[in-house]
């Protein structure tokens, strides 16, 4: 049992390095996907709100792995 836990380890580990980082990541693309379904959104600030979420997730996870 402890090999399969292992093995599903390195599996996950080959696509997601960062958990909180690819955690953000998908809140991110849930609250706007909910933002655009449930309000009256451009398009055009969908997008715009989508990419500086992005880009601040990922700046703050540079400057987390900066620090280490």
């Amino acid at each position: 049992m402890k090999v399969l836990k292992t093995i599903f380890d390195e599996a996950i580990g080959l696509f997601v390095d960062d958990g909180a980082y690819a955690a953000a990541i998908v809140v991110w693309l849930l609250a706007i996907a909910g933002l655009v379904r449930f309000t009256n959104i451009s398009p055009n600030i969908a997008a715009t709100l989508l990419f500086v979420g992005l880009a601040a997730i990922l700046a703050e996870s540079a400057l987390r792995r900066s620090r280490k």
